[in-house]
């Protein structure tokens, strides 16, 4: 594979480190110096600055060290610097606060202060260190070492073996090698700056995160890996092998991964995250099996590393760091559709019919550019979608919320009799040049060190595509795409003069100071040319914000965030962006509005960009008149680490493949781990199987493959069904329209498959409510996200952290299995032509088989009010692997089997709040919950989490990310939330299990005479009571209390039941009724909300100690 001839590009990471050892390579220590000052202004509080004598003749090197936590540190390193005091105190806009200084002393308040299970216990026996050594004069070590705890053990076991458990003790966590840093510049320009830092690989690590970069596995296997955020359409562009290559680099840039099971004795999980901008690439273990390469090679080395006993707690400390999101609507969690294709109003509209004739439910309308007027961004086409206030407020009064695909360029298609108010907006055109009114992206280059391209020496626009590399002259008029402004628009060539070497006539656009000519492909001829928004400028963002007043105005509800990075077409820029030489604001603190800031060329800030583009409209949404204390929400392609602060993520242009439905559960597994509370991928795939690209016209979705996308992605966060009908590329891919299929196309699809094309709609169905039905317990998760930094869809690493079975046996599980929160596991079939699938049961608690149900046979209301559980079978105990039948039936003639087209098990001692379904999330909707809660030996709790669903101050307020906001500029105030606009206006409803077994071992007093260790005693409590939840769930709370069925009593009279308070006391009310039911083993109660005690709240003058709760106690049923 070749590489461009201009240095400053992307270079693959298989070949970066092919030239890794002609590197420079310091190897003394001339000097280890730190200071004892807690002064902000000194570089060296909690820090130490190592000093490296030169290699290879170069003057000596600085390396800096700082502490943001005792778990926490900093490593930076940039051969270029001659003193530590050019380490800037400003942090990168990926850290959630401006200054390290800053940072410093936040993470300790928060440390001090959060409540959150998984934050870092600041008080109890913990210590520690961190080392300088120099074992010879040849070469140093830094290394951190923590006293760790022991994984747990069966005691019994050791006990008859002769062994004791292992003791807590201090243990190197985290080395480099012997070889920490090498580095390279490049004598013909200043902004090449490769650095290479070495970290010891344990033998027994395992490695997982690394965020949406694809490949098979969670935990990846030697190998090289690229980030740098690229247009990556069908994951082929670099190495051209497709979805299964975890070395591609995709859309969005998150080099932050996990080290587990490295120390297998005992708890701990390092964590490694790369802050930079630009390209980092990664040698995990390829060149050498003991050794891992960690390299940027634009700006300075700058990565964080950090340590906690599991996952969660890392999890919890590394989103303190870059920060978590903010509430985000109810809805989002909902069923989402988009095409690339629906051209018209009329056409959405028949698309919301067939999701409502069919009942499934159907949440998001997603718009894409086929909305706007000849593709100006932030306008609506007329013709096709005439009266748009009317059409998207109808839709809305339908339960449907629409957004719409805003990109960041800006069509100067337009004159003063055909205005594009937009850009105008960004640009006075009667004073271009001046800064205060020229808010566009400008031309100028950065000329050092280009290579020699005859007749004119002028830059050649580089790409890979395809696995190989692709170049062009920008300056070739031939070598340029045509572009159209609409689907049947005469076709233009964009005849723009690049560059003029006469300077008689009018000069072209290149390095002129005047706008950066660019443009955009939306497919074939589809697409425009334009400028671009500098959103690296504070004052910019602020501009941009505002131009979605006119879409919303007229009913739009949330973002479709796309072509963010900026996918820039065929001759605009390189690697489908900006080209690397286009000197680029740089996105300083305290920006004066009315200048320029400084620059540095775009390949130094390639993801930043982007990651504006996120931010800018997410802060314009939230002042938006009209749009006050309502929550918004942006789904974006494309960013970098911090992008989720502002927006959800979805992977990009997938195709329909069992490859990328086999990768998109590790994808937002992943993706959870690195912070992102909404993510997901095109369920069916936005294109054809990129295999099956040349087959003729018409084309779909396979419906097995579409069967097992629906079903087995049902519970993960972002659930939208996105595809192209553009070019011919599907005719169509919405479940219900399988139904038509064989009156359509029925002279193309085999007749043996007719009941499979008419499962595909009753299926998808099912799983679509069952969704529905769970709806809650998804908000519950993302709530919860807001304190602990958990992702709503969980690895089995992330639930259950000491099944050690996970690195090895049963490492295949962990690719294609998640957990809903902590107790609904999901095995989804990843392959085609499955009847039966392993299913393994991590750790050591039971597990049920789910018996949670949609009324799919039209048996009316439950006469239980269960939402049609089934009885609960037996019990399977953690670390088993069982087969589970999975096969698509005859959905029609078999409905009763839809439900265990996916295997689905609840964790003993789950409690998990099930609705009944509705054809969209509304606000201030009776719906309440009935409360499942099963048997169990380990105490256990839930919190469940009432509010509206839309309004920003249902938040926590004494949050981070609330008290803290993100710090505005000086001069640019508006550039982040100006208020604190959370004030705690939500409900938390906490029901808990207790052993009685284990309360009285504790303290049996006078109010648990009366108990027996075999009791089971179900409490609930208000921890916090902000919100008048009665629009949500009524006057009554309802609870199904379940046993399993085999060893159930069979008589009424065998389980006994009786409600007390936390005193023991009787509790008596009309309302408060229970009834067993032999026939489903269950226990309905019903209990009126007035009886469940509030702690907390406005209202409540003193939180009460000790803390009350309302108790069920119930003998003869476990």
């Amino acid at each position: 594979m070749s590489t461009p001839a201009d240095p400053l590009s992307f270079v693959p990471a298989d070949i970066f480190y092919s030239t890794v050892p002609s590197f420079e390579r310091p190897t003394s220590v001339v000097n280890v110096e730190s200071s004892d000052s807690t002064a902000k202004t000194d570089p060296l509080r909690y820090a130490a600055h190592i000093i490296l004598a030169g290699s290879g003749g170069d003057a000596n090197t600085h390396c800096l060290v700082q502490f943001v936590t005792p778990q926490i540190w900093r490593i930076r390193y940039n051969p270029k610097f001659s003193d530590v005091s050019q380490y800037p105190d400003a942090n990168s806009r990926t850290i959630v606060m401006n200054s390290f200084a800053d940072l410093v002393d936040h993470l300790q308040e928060e440390f001090r202060d959060s409540d959150a299970f998984n934050s870092f216990p600041t008080t109890g026996n913990w210590s520690w260190k961190t080392s300088f050594e120099q074992p010879s004069p040849d070469y140093w070590i830094l290394s951190a070492t923590r006293v760790l705890q022991p994984m747990p053990t069966d005691t019994k076991m050791l006990t008859e073996v002769g062994l004791v458990d292992v003791p807590a003790t201090e243990q190197v966590v985290w080395q480099t090698s012997s070889q920490t840093f090498s580095y390279q510049g490049n004598p013909s320009t200043n902004v090449i700056n490769n650095v290479v830092m070495n970290v010891n690989k344990p033998a027994s690590a395992e490695y997982l995160g690394f965020g949406e970069q694809g490949g098979r596995t969670v935990l990846k296997k030697p190998t090289f890996m690229n980030y740098f955020c690229y247009d990556n359409f069908n994951y082929t562009k670099v190495y051209g092998q497709g979805a299964l290559d975890p070395r591609e680099p995709l859309y969005h840039s998150t080099p932050f991964f996990l080290e587990m099971n490295g120390i297998s004795e005992y708890r701990n999980v390092t964590g490694v995250m790369v802050d930079n901008y630009s390209q980092v690439a990664i040698d995990l273990g390829r060149t050498n099996s003991k050794t891992i390469g960690v390299a940027t090679r634009f700006n300075t080395f700058d990565a964080y590393i950090m340590t906690a006993d599991d996952v969660p707690r890392m999890i919890w400390q590394y989103t303190s760091m870059i920060g978590r999101p903010k509430l985000k609507p109810r809805f989002i969690l909902g069923h989402h559709q988009g095409c690339y294709g629906y051209t018209s109003s009329a056409t959405v509209n028949g698309i919301v019919d067939g999701y409502q004739q069919s009942q499934i439910p159907l949440d998001g309308m997603h718009l894409d550019v086929d909305f706007q007027d000849r593709y100006r961004t932030f306008t609506v086409d007329g013709i096709n979608f005439p009266n748009v206030g009317q059409f998207l407020q109808n839709l809305k009064a339908r339960g449907v919320k629409s957004c719409t695909n805003i990109t960041p360029i800006m069509t100067f298609r337009e004159s003063d009799t055909d205005q594009y108010q937009a850009l105008r907006n960004f640009w006075d055109m009667n004073d271009k040049l001046n800064p205060a009114t020229n808010l566009l992206v400008v031309d100028n280059r950065f000329s050092d060190g280009l290579p020699n391209n005859p007749p004119y020496n002028l830059p050649f626009y580089w790409r890979y595509d395809g696995g190989t590399l692709d170049e062009s002259d920008p300056n070739d008029l031939n070598q340029r795409i045509s572009f159209a402004d609409y689907d049947g628009a005469p076709v233009y060539r964009d005849n723009y003069v690049f560059f003029e070497p006469d300077p008689s006539k009018q000069q072209g656009n290149y390095n002129s100071g005047f706008p950066y000519h660019g443009g955009v492909s939306y497919g074939s001829n589809l697409g425009t040319v334009g400028y671009y928004p500098d959103l690296n400028r504070t004052v910019a963002r602020e501009k941009w914000g505002e131009q979605y007043q006119y879409l919303f105005d007229n009913g739009l509800e949330f973002v479709w965030q796309d072509m963010t990075t900026p996918a820039a077409g065929y001759c605009y820029g390189d690697m489908l962006g900006f080209p690397a030489r286009l000197l680029m604001s740089d996105d300083e603190y305290n920006q004066d509005p009315t200048k320029r800031p400084p620059t540095k060329t775009a390949i130094e800030l390639w993801a930043l960009y982007s990651y504006n583009l996120h931010k800018a409209t997410y802060h314009g949404l939230n002042r938006l008149k009209g749009r006050e204390n309502k929550r918004n929400f942006i789904i974006g392609r494309g960013s970098l680490t911090g992008m989720h602060r502002f927006a959800g993520l979805w992977t990009g242009d997938n195709g329909s493949s069992w490859d990328f439905w086999r990768i998109s559960v590790a994808q937002v597994l992943a993706l959870g781990y690195s912070g992102l509370t909404i993510a997901g991928v095109d369920m069916g795939g936005f294109t054809r199987d990129p295999a099956q690209q040349n087959l003729p016209a018409p084309y779909w979705c396979d419906p097995e493959l579409l069967i097992r996308w629906y079903s087995g992605a049902f519970l993960l966060p972002w659930y939208r069904n996105h595809y192209n009908q553009h070019f011919d590329t599907k005719a169509f891919q919405e479940p219900w329209q399988y139904t038509y299929a064989f009156q359509k196309f029925g002279n193309i699809i085999p007749s043996n498959l007719y009941s499979l094309y008419m499962s595909v709609e009753p299926i998808c169905r099912y799983y679509v409510q069952l969704r529905y039905s769970l709806l809650q317990v998804l908000y519950d998760a993302m709530f919860a996200n807001l304190i602990t930094g958990l992702p709503i869809a969980r690895a089995m690493l992330v639930t259950d952290p000491d099944d050690t079975s996970l690195f090895n046996a049963n490492d295949d599980y962990i690719d294609n299995q998640y957990l809903l929160g902590h107790n609904i596991l999901v095995c989804p079939i990843t392959n085609p032509g499955i009847s039966n699938r392993d299913v393994y049961l991590p750790g050591s608690e039971a597990w049920y088989p789910s018996n949670l149900r949609i009324n799919n046979s039209g048996f009316g209301p439950d006469p239980l009010g269960v939402n049609h559980a089934a009885s609960l079978g037996d019990p399977v105990s953690g670390g088993t692997t069982l087969t589970f039948g999975c096969g698509i039936p005859d959905a029609t003639n078999n409905p009763t089997q839809v439900a265990f087209v996916t295997p689905v098990y609840i964790r003993a001692g789950a409690i998990i709040p099930q609705l009944d379904v509705r054809q969209s999330v509304k606000e201030n909707d009776l719906n309440p919950p009935c409360i499942h809660i099963y048997p169990g030996s380990a105490n256990t709790s839930y919190s469940m989490y009432l509010d509206d669903g839309v309004s920003r101050d249902s938040a926590p307020a004494n949050l981070p990310q609330y008290k803290y906001r993100d710090q505005p500029d000086v001069h640019n105030p508006n550039d982040a939330d100006s208020a604190n606009e959370a004030k705690s206006n939500y409900r938390e409803v906490k029901i808990s299990q207790v052993r009685v077994s284990d309360l009285l071992s504790f303290s049996r007093t006078e109010r648990h005479k009366n108990y027996e260790s075999s009791d089971r005693l179900i409490t609930l409590a208000h921890p916090w009571d902000g919100y008048d939840a009665s629009a949500n769930v009524g006057s009554t709370y309802y609870l199904a209390i379940w046993a399993a069925k085999s060893t159930a009593p069979t008589n009424q009279g065998q389980v006994q039941f009786s409600f007390q308070d936390q005193d023991g006391n009787t509790v008596s009310d009309p309302g408060l009724v229970g009834n067993y039911d032999t026939t489903r083993a269950v226990l309905v109660v019903n209990v009126p909300v007035p009886l469940v005690p509030s702690l907390a709240g406005p209202s409540i003058s003193s939180p009460t100690t000790p803390a009350k709760y309302f108790a069920i106690k119930i003998s003869g049923l476990n």
